[in-house]
């Protein structure tokens, strides 16, 4: 990876070093079982969080740096060439930024992929997003959801092959290091739609436990949005005054309707037999997997996305070429659709868990409250499920696994491995940076995509 101009690497940021709303102060925290397991793999990391991500640096993470430092010339020295300040970046409290060297590694990376400065002088010296990654901390209320990133290896197999149900807790020990806070909940009673996230991305998050399949359970959600649509989302009205006691009613009983045993088996039915060949979103996502290599990306992402669609090729009929070359939206869709369901045979309760785990991840992750309507974040939820799903189902070791005889402990093997791969190359490529998915759901001179049809064709598709 060349050295890129600072404002290029803005695209390609790691989360806010700063808290956007100040202390995490004595705040209880709340925590996934997952997360209190995690320990930081360092020089044994396949994909570590050193490389092809830029570090934001606040002011207390310079002076830090600076304190520790600038004690001698050939550290000053290299904390001036590290640090770039002034440099473009959507985060406002962003003073500066490390540049990364011509491999895309930070500077302060030693050759056995350990950092020099906590080696150095300790964990207190890092900047506060080196600090926390992959740890990721969400205010609701009086409590700290402390979280964490599907972009770092050991949280990803941590999470998403949690044979445990994924719910917060009371940690049983200190998760930051430091005191923190990404996000805000702002659920003071003033914000309806705050006000009733905890309810309602419980449900949500219930939806992708239901016994069904990957489709249905997504179609549950969105059925749900869709019903609430002009009840719940950002500035409301529908809760005002005397108005709140019969919006309070409608809301519950759309709850309560959405966890029916006899819902689920209607929407699970109704999905089964539409007949929606799904040759437009396979080319929608595959096509946005492909535009995301025109922006500085990793190796680590071209390279699985050239493995993949050599193998799409290879499989089509071996026309030479490099990513989308040489196939159709129909060739794509046919040879998907296949492993897919062939996948599903031979691994479907592991699959099933894989993925509803990574859904429900999501849903902590990502507050809803991040986007105007419920429909808008579970439709960006669905773009990145179908795209996840893609990686893994054609995921070049996948396609070898199921070329070969059934073998219930090889096949889920592979399944874990790929979707590892899959879901933490995405992660770190795309998932972190929802404005590249906003160009997708908000093309220049298009309407917009959050309906419910959408919606739809996505989960026939997954």
């Amino acid at each position: 990876m060349a050295q890129l101009p600072p404002g290029i690497l803005s695209g390609l940021s790691l989360p806010s070093s700063s808290p956007d709303t100040g202390p995490a102060g004595d705040r209880p925290q709340m925590t996934l079982s997952a997360l209190e397991q995690f320990a930081c793999l360092a020089e044994r990391c396949e994909d570590t969080c050193c490389r092809d991500w830029a570090v934001t640096i606040d002011r207390p993470s310079l002076d830090r740096l600076k304190g520790f430092m600038a004690g001698t010339p050939a550290g000053h020295d290299r904390l001036v060439r590290l640090v770039v300040l002034g440099s473009p970046s959507r985060h406002v409290d962003a003073l500066g930024q490390v540049q990364l060297d011509e491999d895309g590694a930070c500077q302060l990376l030693d050759r056995d992929n350990r950092c020099s400065v906590q080696t150095a002088y300790g964990e207190e010296a890092l900047p506060t997003t080196c600090a926390i990654f992959p740890r990721t901390a969400l205010a609701v209320g009086d409590r700290i959801e402390v979280g964490g990133s599907l972009g770092c290896p050991e949280v990803a197999r941590l999470v998403l092959l949690s044979a445990d149900e994924l719910a917060m807790h009371p940690a049983r020990r200190p998760m930051l290091t430091r005191e923190y806070v990404g996000k805000t909940v702002d659920a003071t009673g003033n914000d309806p739609y705050a006000d009733h996230f905890s309810i309602v991305r419980q449900l949500l998050m219930s939806c992708f436990r239901r016994n069904a399949s990957l489709g249905t359970r997504l179609v549950l959600a969105a059925d749900f949005a869709h019903r609430v649509r002009d009840l719940l989302h950002k500035e409301t009205a529908e809760f005002d005054g005397a108005r709140r006691p019969f919006a309070e009613r409608t809301l519950r009983a759309e709850i309560d309707e959405t966890a029916s045993p006899a819902l689920l088996a209607a929407l699970e039915g109704e999905l089964t037999a539409l007949d929606a060949p799904g040759d437009a979103t396979a080319s929608l996502i595959a096509t946005w997997l492909v535009e995301r290599k025109r922006l500085p990306h990793s190796p680590r992402f071209a390279k699985l996305l050239d493995g993949i669609f050599a193998s799409l090729r290879s499989e089509q009929g071996g026309a030479a070429g490099e990513g989308l070359a040489g196939l159709t939206s129909g060739d794509i869709w046919r040879i998907y659709a296949r492993r897919r369901d062939a996948l599903q045979i031979r691994t479907g309760a592991r699959s099933d868990l894989i993925f509803g785990n990574y859904c429900q991840h999501f849903l902590l992750r990502a507050p809803y409250t991040d986007a105007p309507t419920l429909l808008e974040h579970l439709t960006k939820l669905a773009v990145h499920l179908a795209a996840v799903r893609f990686l893994t189902v054609t995921h070049p070791e996948v396609a070898e696994r199921l070329a070969a005889p059934a073998d219930p402990e090889l096949d889920a093997y592979t399944l874990d491995a790929a979707a590892v791969h899959a879901i933490q190359t995405f992660t770190k490529a795309i998932g972190h940076h929802l404005e590249f998915t906003e160009t997708l759901l908000r093309p220049a001179g298009a309407p917009t995509r959050f309906t419910f049809g959408r919606l739809v064709m996505l989960a026939k598709f997954v």
